[in-house]
């Protein structure tokens, strides 16, 4: 995740997505050769009290992604990947310039995976070069949902811990994330049997650096809860979640106020042909 867009512009990407039906394999769930397109909608709350009688600082922002995710055929452990956002649309109650989205607009994203969704890598494609992008394609390393050793089945469950270094501007940032899933049984979607994988996130941020020439430090801490629908073949139906952050801002040894974030997020698969 892009922590410059949890900051200003509250533009995340905290979603799952799979592709076609998959090649099962010794019990073992993968993904198989495909294309499909998703819808992600996000929406984000930002509180923040301003202390001297002043009202509160607060905002919502609406994202709508429509993104295209192509698994290409597996060589052993390894899969290629693209990515291409092919549509961006932002919304806000806050009042200033939106964030400008045209370099999102069209833009693709190469690399590889494991049959059972781990991101190996995923950058911009070539010739493109641009700190957001890069920043965009970390946001989207975690739109796969990463699959357990074993088969799916009513109790299963499988943890998957995250560690990132990536540098927004002047700041160094270490993210880490612990997610924990669970299958709680199975379930009706779209007309389809799948099962109910629940998701639960920690979360915790440290950044240092500098900002208008400034000693800067935030922290951040929070959770992600939330739900995917799996099919027995392999197909993600659609998940929802919801993340909440609370992030500090300390700049020459003073304090800011608190920062509350909520995130709500709901991916869904575009049917063929629409």
């Amino acid at each position: 995740m892009s922590f410059k867009f949890a900051r200003r512009f509250g533009l995340l990407v905290l979603t799952a997505a799979t592709v076609t039906p998959i090649a099962s394999a010794q019990g073992t769930a993968a993904y198989a050769p495909g294309k499909l397109r998703y819808h992600v909608l996000t929406v984000l709350s930002r509180s923040q009290p301003m202390g001297g009688g002043r009202a509160p600082f607060d905002f919502t922002t609406t994202t709508h992604e429509w993104i295209a995710v192509n698994v290409g055929s597996a060589a052993h452990d390894t899969i290629p990947l693209e990515m291409t956002v092919d549509s961006i649309r932002i919304t806000s109650t806050l009042d200033a310039p939106p964030p400008d989205t045209k370099i999102y607009q069209g833009a693709k994203f190469t690399g590889t995976m494991s049959p059972r969704g781990y991101i190996y890598a995923l950058q911009p494609a070539a010739g493109t070069s641009d700190a957001r992008l890069d920043a965009f394609a970390r946001a989207l390393k975690r739109f796969l949902v990463p699959l357990p050793q074993k088969a799916l089945a009513a109790g299963a469950s499988w943890a998957d811990t995250v560690v990132e270094h990536p540098r927004v501007n002047a700041i160094d940032i270490t993210s880490s994330s612990v997610t924990t899933y669970k299958v709680a049984g199975d379930t009706t979607v779209q007309g389809q049997h799948a099962w109910r994988i629940n998701r639960y996130t920690t979360i915790a941020q440290l950044g240092k650096g500098t900002e208008a020439g400034q000693p800067l430090e935030i922290s951040g801490s929070g959770t992600i809860t939330g739900v995917h629908f799996f099919t027995a073949s392999g197909v993600l139906l659609g998940s929802q979640s919801t993340q909440r952050t609370d992030l500090m801002e300390k700049m020459n040894e003073s304090e800011g106020a608190p920062i509350q974030q909520t995130l709500k997020s709901t991916v869904e698969l575009i049917p063929s042909g629409s």
